[in-house]
């Protein structure tokens, strides 16, 4: 089987890409800044989608990701861009401020009729609540990796703030290194060279610096993808007002 975390371009849903707008064609033709990312299981950048509801067809601008489902069959899930932050998984106003201060919190979540603990993170350019199982993101397995390769031993402390979704700060040789939860990532899991002031600014330069005002992709009327603003508050105020309930939740398989 192919790694979990690589889809090849034969392998696409492009049944269910079509779903928002994204034929085949479009799909092969996007930048390399969007198709790579998706390709590699991470998050894409934002771009405009074209969503069916009974009032006729709307703009939604969202972010997609791949992943398998058990049987490592390749299904996508859509991030569309929400004015407020859902509450569909009951989180408390300590939590919820939690995820906007950009913290990952772990949780048990109630779904398909399964209760699972899950790490939830905030992604602020989209407003929805990322998940992924504890179980998937395989913790344990990540910090004993680390301390193999490293020939490092952490400690009791460090073990369970990493395994409760928070970044830690290693010492390795004469270099610091940050590890943690990133659900952004395609394993859940992130490392950067630096300490925690550089781990913060990885995790906000995308959001802050390379996309200020919310900029995306859009496929032109010239036939192929333009980087440009596509979201402004009436855009989304609108988008908002007008899309469909199933857009509401953390995140949407289609």
């Amino acid at each position: 089987m192919n790694n979990r975390n690589v889809f090849l371009e034969k392998e696409l849903p492009y049944q269910k890409l079509a779903l928002v707008g994204l034929e085949k064609d479009k799909v092969l033709s996007m930048p390399k800044e969007v198709l790579a990312p998706l390709l590699s299981g991470k998050i894409s950048p934002l771009l405009m989608a074209n969503v069916q509801t009974e009032n006729g067809t709307v703009d939604v601008p969202m972010k997609l990701q791949l992943y398998r489902d058990k049987n490592g069959t390749a299904q996508v899930m859509t991030y569309p861009v929400q004015k407020e932050i859902p509450n569909d998984l009951r989180l408390s106003l300590y939590e919820t401020n939690k995820l906007q201060q950009g913290e990952i919190i772990k949780k048990p979540i109630d779904e398909d009729g399964t209760r699972r603990l899950k790490f939830l993170q905030l992604d602020p350019e989209t407003n929805n609540i990322m998940k992924r199982d504890v179980s998937v993101v395989k913790m344990q397995e990540q910090l004993k990796s680390i301390e193999k390769i490293n020939d490092i031993q952490l400690g009791a402390n460090q073990k369970q703030a990493a395994l409760e979704g928070k970044p830690i700060e290693l010492t390795v040789g004469d270099q610091k290194v940050s590890v943690g939860v990133d659900l952004k990532q395609p394993t859940g899991f992130k490392v950067v060279q630096g300490d925690m002031r550089e781990w913060e600014k990885q995790q906000k330069i995308k959001y802050d610096e390379a996309t200020p005002g919310y900029m995306g992709y859009v496929q032109t009327d010239k036939n192929r993808w333009e980087y440009t603003q596509i979201i402004d508050k009436a855009t989304m105020h609108k988008v908002r007002k007008e899309s469909i309930s199933e857009t509401r939740s953390a995140g949407m398989k289609l």
